[in-house]
């Protein structure tokens, strides 16, 4: 039998996951995908700032409607204060809060936001705390190892993503 699998006081009945995915993983390809069972399945990115002023697009990002739970949304940014609006703003549609610190799509990075905070993890850490700190939902961080083969973060970002939930006591990872 297989263990059970929780993150924060999600209980997932599956380790099938559906990562998230621009473009495709919208709420149409989700319900779809419920036919495997997933244990968890993760919206499109989801911009802070687009939630922040209210964006009328970014806002239908946020439809799960008649799916099955557990859903995490996954939003991006790179200034606490959206990031702050915006995981207190998703909390009630969401089990679990996604944070993307691995897009490396150029307008996103562009702006500061995905990989690019790889290379600034002092407000990467901000960005976490703000997130955690505006939710008791459990608070997750997409990431990829580095900005570039050179500069391989990951070891050090999960140490200050892991002070950040023990500095808070949140429930958070």
């Amino acid at each position: 039998m297989e263990a059970e699998w929780k993150i924060g006081d999600c209980n997932l009945k599956s380790r099938l996951l559906l990562a998230p995915m621009a473009g495709i993983t919208d709420h149409a390809f989700r319900l779809v995908c419920e036919e495997y069972e997933p244990g968890l399945v993760v919206t499109e990115m989801v911009s802070a700032k687009g939630l922040m002023y209210h964006d009328e697009k970014t806002n239908l990002l946020l439809e799960t409607t008649g799916e099955k739970r557990p859903i995490a949304i996954q939003i991006f940014g790179s200034e606490p204060e959206a990031i702050s609006y915006a995981t207190h703003y998703v909390e009630e549609k969401a089990d679990i809060i996604d944070l993307n610190f691995g897009c490396p799509a150029p307008k996103v990075v562009k702006n500061g936001d995905g990989s690019r905070l790889l290379q600034n993890l002092a407000l990467a850490q901000k960005v976490a705390e703000a997130a955690v700190k505006s939710t008791d939902k459990p608070v997750t961080v997409k990431m990829r190892l580095g900005w570039d083969n050179e500069h391989k973060v990951a070891v050090e970002l999960a140490r200050r993503l892991e002070d950040v939930r023990r500095e808070g006591n949140y429930n958070t990872w």
